[in-house]
């Protein structure tokens, strides 16, 4: 158990700086580069931005680049490539670090300027929908996809804990027996 806390920590540490680097990288490919403060990006969200589709993308970016590494570990576990817990806690670190914790952040500090309140902001600027409209349909998107990532989950681990069956007429080794 220590093991996987000491993995969840330093998976944390690793999945913030893709989550910052994914999000730089975007502001710079769309040349959106007034989002970019020094090496971090998006510590100051700023609002006069011309682009607010730019800027929801930005501001969704390290999202997705975080939950990218938790689907490649989610494919790696079902195709038993590694070890099932270190891959398992990947995932699901990936998860808790950037999803379900800036749903936190910003159902606990709506003020705060995290992704979720830059992304429904900019959402706002760009549709014109009232901000309780985009609330509710963050939340639905965010259950609707934390189902759909802990039952990927849950049956990779189910499939990576099912030991194979050796063909017929093989050993456990794989090589034929002679009888």
């Amino acid at each position: 158990m220590r093991r996987i806390a000491v993995l969840a920590v330093v998976f944390g540490a690793m999945l913030y700086g893709v989550h910052r680097l994914a999000m730089v990288a975007v502001a710079r490919l769309i040349g959106n580069e007034s989002m970019i403060v020094g090496l971090d990006c998006c510590l100051d969200y700023h609002r006069n931005t011309p682009d607010p589709w730019g800027n929801v993308l930005v501001a969704v970016s390290g999202v997705l680049a975080t939950q990218m590494v938790a689907w490649v570990a989610i494919g790696l576990l079902g195709a038993r490539r590694g070890s099932a817990r270190v891959l398992a806690t990947l995932a699901g670190t990936a998860f808790a670090v950037s999803p379900l914790l800036q749903l936190i952040v910003y159902a606990v500090w709506h003020w705060a300027e995290r992704d979720y309140v830059a992304v429904i902001d900019y959402l706002m600027d760009a549709t014109g929908l009232p901000e309780m409209a985009l609330m509710a349909a963050m939340l639905g998107l965010f259950a609707g996809y934390a189902l759909i990532f802990w039952l990927a989950l849950r049956g990779a681990w189910d499939r990576a804990a099912i030991t194979p069956v050796p063909a017929p007429g093989r050993g456990s080794s794989g090589v034929e027996e002679v009888a």
